[in-house]
């Protein structure tokens, strides 16, 4: 649990960073990122092919949205930060998933396309993004795709062979 809440506190000083740097701070964001995945490569900790395919699903969502006009930046290119969050929280779901993987699917897919909008809605809030639609109608759309994205991540990670698993994160890890 203890690695829990280390990794949740580190991916959050990432994703204030992010939203609130933009631009200005996104080499930081970026370097900062790798730096977090190299080490988690390095210890064998997160599964690279894995994440990789979460990072391109993320990103291809966001940039149609953003190809689309649903998601608008201060900037005329899908940003940077934007592609760095998709890398850290790729990483951070599969810290998540032997703690998720107690829960029923139903309910891990409700509650991550509830905090999935959530985010983006907060970043709206802090000028990271400026939504196309009426926010009910973005609300709308990123809630399901973000309850079907939450689903296609944790089967992507391997929920199945995690059910039951939850000693990974014991006291001393």
């Amino acid at each position: 649990m203890k690695r829990l809440l280390i990794v949740s506190t580190w991916f959050q000083i990432i994703w204030f960073g992010a939203i609130l740097g933009r631009d200005d701070w996104q080499y930081l964001t970026l370097f900062v990122v790798v730096i977090t995945l190299l080490a988690s490569f390095y210890k064998g900790l997160v599964p690279w092919p894995k994440l990789a395919l979460v990072v391109s699903i993320g990103v291809l969502v966001d940039f149609s949205h953003y190809s689309l006009g649903l998601f608008q930046f201060e900037q005329l290119h899908f940003p940077l930060w934007l592609f760095a969050l998709w890398l850290i929280f790729a990483w951070y779901a599969a810290f998540l998933l032997p703690f998720l993987s107690q829960y029923p699917l139903p309910l891990v897919a409700t509650v991550g396309g509830i905090a999935g909008t959530l985010s983006y809605v907060a970043g709206e809030k802090l000028g990271a993004v400026t939504f196309g639609l009426p926010i009910f109608s973005m609300t709308a759309i990123l809630m399901i795709e973000w309850t079907l994205l939450t689903a296609l991540i944790i089967r992507v990670y391997g929920y199945e062979n995690h059910i039951n698993n939850s000693d990974i994160f014991r006291a001393d890890g």
